[in-house]
């Protein structure tokens, strides 16, 4: 293959020499991952780099790994240094700018180039059996018989994890019964959060969600009780976040002692390209990243990011992708997802287990969690920075009572002397409805049409579905009354309405 037909051929000399690189500086850890991508000597396009891949690997195998001297060495001694480019080659892997932490995305680029050129051998084997004149229905036979052995290799490595443990098995009553959840699995609560299960955090944007995740973790690396729910053990939390830059976080964890949580808490800055799952580079190099730190909580904050469309597919589809990056099993994290909650109908006030279904998008957000909290401001107004938390679901144990909290930095303090009448009953007292309507009518000087009211509720900011809805709630209770022919209201004196 000449020079120019060679640059016609996806591959990507960069990566392969990135990888090589990594090899030689970090040769075990990345020797594993190559492993347990499947990684094969035909990834690498360029014939320099395949020789140089199984000089490496025979060495690391050997438990002798090379370095740059030793590399040369070995090739000089067969006589092929020359041939690969002489020592000056062996000196550009070792200073080629490839960091270990992003062999995942390198191994994830060469497997890319390395399918594209099977399959353009592919093509090109079809298009040189038709100009052969061979049988239509032969080529077709052989196409089908060759794509079958491309798409067994690209599945080898999902294959190779399915075979790892059966895909469903069945138990007695006895052996249910007799099960005993492993130990350190109870994180926090009555099984409010729990390894290997899904716990979902919701509320209206900016109403302090971000800042519960926050403390979460906090209280997992203190041991103190999280939003006045029990911890069981420590543990530690990594949040894979897309929402808050570097000042704003640095504010959540200014007033706490950092030191004591260095070793308990990760959190990512918002990633360059955003919670992107759909790419094996970020699958892989959020694998590596929890591989190598062992959370007992990864929080994924906020759904949306991770799952742009609303619908149950995606919403399943999405889940799916954000299992395989994390451990399965006895070793699998509880996972945390951070998620809005849709806008509440005019003068709406859900509670309970009504609450979950707030949570905005699919059901499938709120079927697949093993526990629901949501946060919910304590009134509308910018000053007052309390909230309420309640758990409205909780498949494995007791949801507990509801509570109220002071929102700050990263912290929540109890909201004492918290008044549950005023925040049950906002939004659901006629009297605001009736006094604005009773007020526009009476103070018309004469009798408005419904047409004439709604438009001056709207002129008071009230939105057009809303002012009618409180126009006929007034005339249902009596507070003002319709001339059915001419078709105008008059407000009622209160003795009239009763």
């Amino acid at each position: 293959m000449s020079a120019n037909e060679s640059l016609l051929v996806p591959h990507s000399p960069d990566a392969e020499k990135a990888l090589l690189s990594c090899l030689l500086h970090a040769p075990f850890e990345v020797f594993h991952r190559c492993a347990e991508s499947n990684l094969i000597p035909s990834w690498f396009f360029i014939p320099s780099h395949r020789d140089f891949w199984e000089a490496l690997s025979e060495g690391i195998l050997s438990g002798t790994p090379h370095d740059s001297i030793t590399l040369a060495q070995h090739f000089r001694d067969k006589g092929k240094l020359e041939a690969l480019g002489g020592a000056g080659a062996v000196a550009e892997l070792y200073t080629f700018l490839g960091t270990a932490a992003n062999a995942g995305h390198y191994i994830g680029i060469l497997k890319e180039q390395s399918q594209r050129r099977e399959l353009m051998a592919f093509a090109n084997r079809i298009f040189q059996r038709c100009a052969d004149g061979t049988d239509a229905g032969e080529i077709i036979a052989k196409a089908h018989e060759d794509f079958g052995e491309i798409l067994g290799r690209a599945s080898s490595k999902a294959t190779a994890r399915l075979s790892t443990g059966p895909l469903i098995e069945f138990l007695s009553p006895s052996q249910l019964s007799a099960y005993i959840p492993p130990d350190g699995a109870r994180l926090v609560g009555d099984f409010h959060v729990t390894r290997g299960a899904v716990f979902v955090i919701g509320g209206a944007p900016g109403v302090g969600k971000s800042r519960a995740l926050t403390a979460l973790a906090v209280s997992g690396a203190t041991g103190a009780p999280w939003l006045g729910l029990p911890l069981h053990r420590k543990f530690k939390t990594m949040i894979v976040q897309n929402e808050n830059g570097r000042f704003r976080l640095r504010n959540e964890f200014a007033g706490s002692d950092c030191a004591a949580l260095d070793d308990w808490v990760r959190v990512c800055p918002p990633p360059p390209r955003g919670l992107c799952f759909s790419r094996i580079q970020f699958r892989d190099q959020l694998a590596a990243a929890i591989a190598e730190f062992n959370p007992d909580v990864v929080g994924l904050d906020p759904w949306n990011a991770a799952a742009p469309n609303d619908q149950a597919k995606d919403y399943l589809e999405t889940f799916e992708i954000i299992r395989s990056v994390i451990p399965a099993g006895d070793d699998a994290p509880a996972l945390g997802i951070v998620a809005h909650t849709r806008k509440p109908k005019a003068d709406e006030r859900a509670s309970g287990r009504g609450l979950l279904n707030l949570l905005a998008g699919s059901y499938v957000l709120g079927s697949v969690p093993r526990s629901v909290f949501v946060m919910q401001a304590a009134t509308d107004s910018t000053d007052d920075s309390r909230v309420v938390w309640t758990c409205c679901k909780n498949n494995d144990g007791e949801m507990g009572t509801r509570s109220a909290w002071n929102r700050s930095n990263g912290q929540f303090s109890p909201a004492e002397g918290f008044d549950w009448d005023s925040f049950d009953n906002a939004g659901r007292d006629k009297a605001p409805k009736q006094k604005a309507v009773v007020e526009i009518v009476r103070n018309a000087g004469s009798p408005l049409t419904k047409a004439a009211i709604v438009a001056k509720l709207k002129e008071r900011g009230t939105p057009q579905p809303t002012a009618y809805r409180w126009l006929d709630s007034a005339e249902a209770d009596g507070s003002i009354e319709l001339d059915e022919i001419a078709g105008t209201y008059r407000a009622c004196s209160q003795s009239d309405s009763h």
